[in-house]
């Protein structure tokens, strides 16, 4: 007669293939952390391109980064001289884009800002699905129709207060150097191209990288990396 407190043979069988898969599941979340380590290890982002395109004295900084935030200047106008809401790209404006979203890669940032003028919304869109904010107190319109409900500040307060890893602004040559300085301070402004507080009108292709390290802003700038000039 079979004891009842000892299993029989199958059982013994189905016991231990249990255990056997038990154990290469474990195992198998022990190489999964190994594997994860390596790659931290190996200095991985996830916007690689974006990183190869920063000083790399400043890489490590910016790999340790919680939150990262992208400011450009829109790109280059069909005339340089229209100054209205929806003076579109040019030419080498589109093709400015064009090479800015292959610096942004995949996939689409957190929270894309940008003014209601057409020339900064069409450069905002390789980012993702664009916010716009009023160009101007007295401009609220918005590339495509209707009226901005947020002004610039409102805009900047919001970025501030998001916790949003990547966030991305399309600016205009004199208020690209208000979102540095409102986030990361005036003092950041020293030794950049928004040293006066605005940007020159031949400044093309600019990126400024906000990027946040314990609670503090740093700013570095890539500069002239997404311009074609005429």
């Amino acid at each position: 007669m079979r004891h009842l407190d000892r299993p029989a043979f199958g059982q013994t069988s189905v016991r231990s293939a249990q255990w056997r898969t038990a154990l290469f599941a474990v195992a198998t979340i022990a190489l999964g952390f190994v594997f994860s380590a390596s790659a931290l290890a190996d200095g991985e982002f996830d916007r690689e391109a974006l990183l190869m395109a920063a000083d790399e004295s400043v890489r490590a900084d910016i790999q340790s980064a919680d939150r990262h935030l992208l400011i450009v200047r829109h790109a280059r106008k069909a005339d340089e001289s229209c100054n209205a809401l929806d003076c579109p790209l040019g030419e080498n404006g589109l093709a400015m884009v064009a090479r800015l979203d292959a610096l942004l890669g995949e996939p689409d940032f957190d929270a894309v800002y940008s003014s209601g003028a057409c020339r900064t919304f069409e450069t905002a869109l390789p980012a993702g699905a664009v916010v716009q904010h009023a160009a101007a107190p007295s401009a609220p319109a918005m590339c495509g129709g209707g009226m901005a409900e947020r002004t610039r500040e409102d805009a900047i307060a919001d970025a501030l207060g998001s916790d949003a890893r990547w966030s991305f602004v399309a600016e205009h040559s004199n208020t690209s150097c208000n979102w540095v300085a409102a986030i990361a301070g005036e003092d950041a402004l020293a030794g950049t191209l928004c040293e006066s507080g605005q940007l020159t009108s031949a400044d093309y292709g600019d990126v400024f990288w906000l990027y946040r390290i314990a609670d503090d802003w740093h700013v570095t700038v890539l500069e002239g990396v997404f311009d074609i000039a005429e």
